[in-house]
């Protein structure tokens, strides 16, 4: 069986007393609208070390001029005149079991207190953002529940049971309280399943959604968010489901394939709201990281695209994936991301490795186009729960024990102060700014201009010395030095004064226009080269973007090669799917790695003799996640001398390796990144050029070009379809030309760079 995200969380160290380690409530401190000093740039440091929690530090003075020559390597440089997406604000989930915990088993001056610390601006961290689970999740007190729960064998489809009544216990009062605190608070909600009845499975585990169950599932939708409205909580934003591609085995879940997805949001849920007069918006995925052509595959359909409001990421897969975020956005422009569940645990070792994972969400979602920040639990006991056979070790924001003399307090974790170092000082609506970063190991770091006008440049040392380094902003800059594992956040006001260098931000910004005035943006930097399909021509990689749902294909047409003489081989395999079954013609036999995906995991080919091929197409259809994360391709004569790499890219569910025409015996496909999930081929298919001329009609109405260098020197064309529906144009490449397809609202980008 494979892996689970959760399973991959137990499996984790278990040392969750480390990092659940008594830490001081908030301090008293000047709200943090305060206007910093004409001049000067106020500073608030949190460093575990030294057992400092967001304490305000001298101020520092700027310098007049900029950062001294020589030390670009070790300057942030802010340019707040290059605005990107709207921040709707950081904050977390008041589950089943963190409104019983606050609810029921704090005092209400405790309550007020930990109310305070949570959500108020002046007092507090000013959370603004609560994701609500529908019913049900894998953290609740007293199991499985839905809004309309019917004995094993009945169905309810008119809904005529529908209530709310569980929460009003003890979770709609704490979230009237919070929005009281707050009045620039966001709710979105999720369910982790439907009704039992709704399910094929008859039970909230396991189970799909039945056909008959779509519209009634709609219907529930609409009268969840009428309840909560009554109740004086707006939803601003739904998913359909909690993670789609996740079916757990002993909690709510449920699996909603794209296909699924499309139907539900399209015929039931989209008309469905707007009969009833609601405004909430539909946001889709929900889900990891590690699999960008779900949403785009939303985003790729004309109708689903205009029910759907933009995506909603979970963290649970490698770090750097966080890029895909930024593939998304630039691949569909105009779509929103939202970053909905983070959970920090056991898994992240100590309390300085929570520490450190807190503040890369905090810095590195934003920097990726993310307009939400949101942990999981609010709050959870010492021993990570009530749990409803959930992830074990996941850690809460506060943890609410009780004492000795049996008295029930709060303590705020780690989550709590990487929070803190954003909440704090980023207003609801401040809008990301450009920024460079020195990277992982050193000060990495994200800047916002808020509502108000003053600017929030938040930092964290991620490496194991302290870091001296510059802050440049137009034709001024000061100096700090951060402790290793320390943040520190720091505001100004004022407005800059000249300009800043390209080099010295290392993205270039592409704008273009929408048909109704409004302007989508692309941005684009070197470390976006290894999220797009390059092909080595000669002495340059010629790279291309290609969203789910557009196509590259040669003018000349493509045939399949016969598969007489062929043989599978791979550096490893599961007994039951070896590689012959990944070219056996039969799509529901695979071959599966037998683990996680790991760098160096490789799948051969061995065409019998040397054959010419110019596309690989990789299909892993019927295990949707299963694919290579990154891959390299070679290929050989002999099956011994390989070479270097002839293409490399990202994965997806079906991956189309375009190639140069190329003769080789030998083909190797190497993963290069991990993943909890195996890597699994149901088919594999090499085409060569079989010399007819493809039909083909270039219209491009709606589409904008635009060039731009960044300055490695790799250069840029940036492709953008305004239009109402799908364009095609030619594209040389090489000795070749093809046709892309590329669909409304998506936009595409070509690289060359030296090999």
């Amino acid at each position: 069986m494979k892996p689970t995200t959760r399973q991959r969380r137990r499996a984790a160290l278990a040392v969750a007393a480390t990092l659940l380690t008594t830490l001081p409530v908030l301090p008293a401190a000047a709200p943090a609208s305060a206007a910093p000093t004409p001049g000067k740039a106020q500073v608030w440091l949190t460093d575990l070390s030294t057992g400092t929690r967001l304490a305000k530090q001298p101020s520092v003075t700027w310098k007049a001029g900029p950062a001294p020559s020589g030390s670009s390597g070790s300057t942030i440089t802010v340019d707040t005149t290059r605005k990107y997406q709207p921040m709707t604000g950081f904050g977390a989930s008041f589950t089943d079991s963190s409104a019983w915990l606050v609810g029921t088993k704090l005092d209400s001056k405790q309550r007020a207190a930990l109310m305070r610390d949570l959500f108020s601006r002046r007092d507090g961290i000013g959370l603004s953002v609560l994701r609500q689970p529908m019913g049900a999740s894998d953290f609740t007190v007293s199991g499985n529940y839905s809004y309309d729960d019917m004995p094993a064998g009945q169905s309810d489809p008119t809904l005529a049971n529908f209530s709310i009544d569980h929460d009003r216990s003890y979770t709609i009062p704490l979230l009237k309280q919070a929005h009281a605190l707050n009045p620039n608070m966001t709710v979105m909600a999720t369910p982790w399943s439907p009704p039992g009845w709704m399910k094929t499975s008859d039970s909230m585990v396991v189970g799909r959604l039945r056909a008959d169950a779509y519209q009634p599932y709609a219907d529930y939708f609409a009268k969840f968010l009428k309840a909560y409205a009554a109740a004086g909580l707006p939803v601003r934003y739904i998913t359909p489901q909690n993670e789609p591609l996740h079916e757990p085995s002993a909690y709510p879940g449920m699996r909603l394939s794209t296909d699924e997805a499309k139907t539900f949001i399209t015929r039931h849920l989209a008309p469905t709201l707007r009969r009833q007069g609601l405004s909430t918006r539909v946001l889709g995925y929900d889900h990891n990281w590690d699999v960008p052509s779900y949403p785009e595959s939303l985003y790729a359909d004309p109708a689903t695209a205009r029910n759907v409001a933009g995506t909603a990421w979970h963290c649970y897969a490698a770090a750097e994936l966080v890029l895909n975020q930024t593939v998304v956005h630039n691949d569909y422009p105009n779509k929103p991301a939202f970053q909905t569940e983070c959970s920090g645990g056991n898994w992240e070792g100590d309390a300085q490795g929570g520490f450190a994972g807190a503040m890369d969400n905090v810095i590195n979602g934003p920097r990726n186009w993310a307009q939400s920040i949101v942990r999981w639990n609010i709050a959870l006991d010492t021993d990570g729960g009530p749990r409803n056979n959930g992830c074990e070790g996941c850690r809460p924001v506060v943890t609410v024990a009780q004492d000795a003399d049996g008295t029930w307090s709060y303590t705020p974790t780690v989550d709590y102060w990487g929070l803190a170092q954003a909440s704090k000082f980023v207003q609801p609506g401040a809008r990301r700014v450009a920024s460079n970063t020195l990277g992982k190991g050193s000060v990495e770091d994200v800047a916002f201009t808020n509502p108000d006008g003053s600017t929030a440049l938040v930092t964290y040392n991620s490496g194991g010395t302290a870091r001296t380094f510059n802050v440049g902003w137009g034709k001024r800059h000061f100096t700090y030095t951060l402790a290793a594992g320390a943040a520190a956040t720091f505001t100004w006001n004022g407005t800059q004064r000249g300009s800043t260098d390209l080099a010295a931000i290392g993205s270039v910004d592409i704008p273009f226009r929408n048909a109704d005035g409004s302007k989508a943006l692309i941005t684009y930097d070197s470390k976006l080269l290894t999220q797009q399909p390059q092909v080595r021509i000669g002495d340059q990689w010629l790279g291309y973007t290609l969203p789910t749902g557009a196509s590259l294909t040669p003018l000349t047409g493509e045939a399949a090669l016969p598969r007489d003489g062929w043989q599978a081989s791979a550096s490893a395999s599961s007994s039951d799917d070896p590689p012959s079954k990944a070219i056996d013609g039969d799509v529901a036999t695979r071959w599966s790695s037998g683990h996680g995906m790991q760098p160096g995991d490789w799948f051969q080919l061995d065409l019998g003799s040397a054959q010419m091929f110019s596309q690989i197409v990789l299909d892993t259809s019927a295990s949707s996640g299963d694919f290579a994360r990154q891959y390299e391709v070679y290929t050989s004569d002999d099956g011994t001398t390989w070479g270097k790499p002839v293409a490399t890219g990202p994965g997806s569910t079906v991956t189309r390796i375009q190639l140069p025409t190329t003769t080789a015996r030998y083909i190797r496909v190497v993963n290069k990144a991990s993943s909890g999930s195996w890597w699994s081929i149901h088919d594999v298919s090499v085409l060569a050029p079989d010399g007819k001329a493809a039909s083909h009609a270039e219209t491009d109405n709606g589409i904008q070009r635009k060039g731009a260098e960044l300055p490695d020197g790799t250069r840029l064309t940036a492709v953008y379809n305004s239009g109402s529906g799908p364009a095609t144009f030619d594209v040389p490449w090489g000795s070749t030309t093809y046709s892309y397809r590329l669909p409304a609202g998506g936009a595409a980008i070509f690289t060359t760079r030296s090999a």
